[in-house]
């Protein structure tokens, strides 16, 4: 038999024993959020066991054409369909999505020349045969596998059927990773549809459909239809497996991923913290399911110092690790730009983080290394710049372990802290076409400090005053410095561009 399309994969060292510990370590939940994880990136779509495996590379690849697909020496399984479609699991198990493709384009063949090419039998050999070619990086080639499956199960089995659910997810998700968020959004939006007419409006199985479609819309700019299906997710999830249920976790913090892109920093910690409750009551103050809420609550305190506090969209109760509730009262939109403190309650979260994966060291490789990424990270938008240079460095050693991520991170000098000239800024109450887009461009050194030196205008449009602001405000700003063998070095040549708004 030709089997069944393969599930959707997702595209995301102890402590040092000096370390300080925060002794009543959940009461900073007290202090996070007074009331109590950038541009947008392809969609991908979550684990199904009934899923084509389409999510994203590991980095993100240039579209390639059906024919550049990288070709393993083919097999002949002499017309086994059985052997064929063995073969591809095996090579799609272990990765070696080359050696899979040959195979899996075999399943296809045989199983045309024995039920026809416009078989309903077909569909499924297609599905998976877009899947490997998506992991190859060819999406142009992954839809037209899925286009073809989609088509056959339409003539089958009519516009509304099962089975035309997973060619759609394709077929959204290739289009997505090839730039084309508007046809992405409209198989997913499809797909969304035919789920909810078949199944329910909170049918658990579209939760795999709305959380890409959500991010073609932001990819789209459609901020309210992601908003509104980002909501939805979260009721669905909820009713699907309870508001306390451990299950909940991912769409909770694909939500406030959502909400951070989206600027509502508050709302966004709020999320975090209602996940980091929910993970903590499932397995305890050291579960590892904690820390990635407990990096995005320290995330969006970072955020508000540097933006403010964003929008707020409702003041609901957010349940505490205590089990109480405190109500967001902070400020409304309009207030000051930025706060004047950075609130400490972040480093506590980057430090309980870093707690939890002190206690399962083998299974927490991967994170350790970015976690103190980020806590030096704090330290430096701090000041505190010799508490940031030893986080950097433990954590230039934690990612230079085997199955971590590698040092690629403190490869490059990071701007960490830059509040830009207020002739970049446009006033939102404004028709943007008001507006002509102006630039300046800079060169600088980055010291290994993580200071802005030697900063020279490159090229401009603008007026010599407007030129000298922006110079005034990059050499205020703060980086991450780059960095060789575990120790921070200087970075000439830095380049950056500053986009001026002038009213015509």
């Amino acid at each position: 038999m030709a089997g069944v399309a393969l599930p959707v994969p997702e595209a995301v060292v102890v402590r040092m024993s000096t370390r300080w510990w925060v002794s009543a370590a959940f009461a900073l939940l007290a202090a996070i959020a007074p009331a109590t994880h950038a541009a947008a990136q392809p969609p991908t779509a979550p684990p199904g066991s009934e899923t084509p495996a389409t999510a994203a590379t590991d980095a993100a690849p240039a579209v390639a054409t059906e024919a550049s697909a990288p070709l393993a020496p083919a097999v002949d399984y002499g017309g086994d369909r059985a052997a064929a479609y063995r073969a591809f699991r095996e090579h799609f198990a272990a990765r070696r999505f080359a050696d899979a493709l040959p195979a899996a384009q075999q399943v296809v063949d045989i199983t045309e020349q024995k039920f026809g090419k416009d078989a309903l039998e077909l569909a499924t050999p297609l599905i998976n045969l877009g899947t490997i070619r998506y992991r190859l990086a060819d999406f142009s080639g992954a839809a037209l596998q899925y286009q073809r499956a989609l088509k056959i199960v339409e003539t089958r089995e009519g516009g509304f059927s099962r089975g035309i659910i997973q060619p759609l997810l394709g077929l959204g998700v290739a289009y997505a990773a090839a730039g084309d968020y508007d046809a992405s959004a409209r198989s997913l939006r499809r797909a969304v549809d035919v789920s909810r007419k078949l199944d329910g409006l909170f049918n658990p199985q579209q939760l795999e459909l709305v959380e890409p479609l959500v991010a073609s819309y932001v990819a789209l700019g459609q901020f309210s239809d992601a908003e509104r299906e980002q909501q939805y997710a979260v009721r669905l999830a909820e009713a699907a497996y309870g508001k306390n249920d451990p299950r909940l976790l991912p769409t909770l913090e694909h939500s406030a991923s959502w909400l951070e892109k989206a600027g509502q920093y508050v709302s966004a910690r709020q999320a975090y913290a209602r996940a980091l409750d929910i993970a903590r009551r499932a397995g305890g103050k050291d579960d590892l399911r904690m820390v990635t809420p407990l990096r995005g609550i320290a995330r969006m305190y970072r955020m508000e110092y540097l933006h403010g506090p964003g929008l707020v969209e409702q003041d609901e109760p957010v349940p505490s690790p205590q089990g109480g509730a405190s109500v967001y009262s902070g400020p409304t939109p309009g207030s000051s730009p930025t706060t004047t403190v950075l609130n400490s309650a972040g480093e506590d979260a980057l430090e309980l983080a870093l707690k939890a994966l002190d206690a399962h060291p083998e299974e927490a490789v991967a994170l350790r290394g970015d976690t103190l990424v980020d806590l030096g990270d704090w330290y430096m938008i701090a000041g505190r710049t010799r508490e940031a240079m030893r986080e950097y460095q433990e954590a230039w050693m934690a990612l230079s372990v085997p199955g971590a991520a590698g040092t690629a991170v403190l490869g490059a000098p990071a701007q960490l802290i830059y509040r830009p000239p207020s002739s970049s800024r446009r006033n939102p109450t404004v028709d943007p076409e008001e507006y002509a887009e102006h630039f300046v461009e800079v060169e600088l050194t980055v010291t290994p400090e993580g200071r802005a030196k030697n900063v020279t205008i490159v090229s401009q449009d603008v007026t010599e005053a407007t030129g000298k602001a922006t110079v005034a405000s990059i050499r205020r700003s703060r980086y991450r410095p780059r960095f060789i063998d575990g120790e921070p070095v200087a970075t000439t040549g830095v380049r950056h561009r500053q986009v001026i708004y002038v009213r015509s």
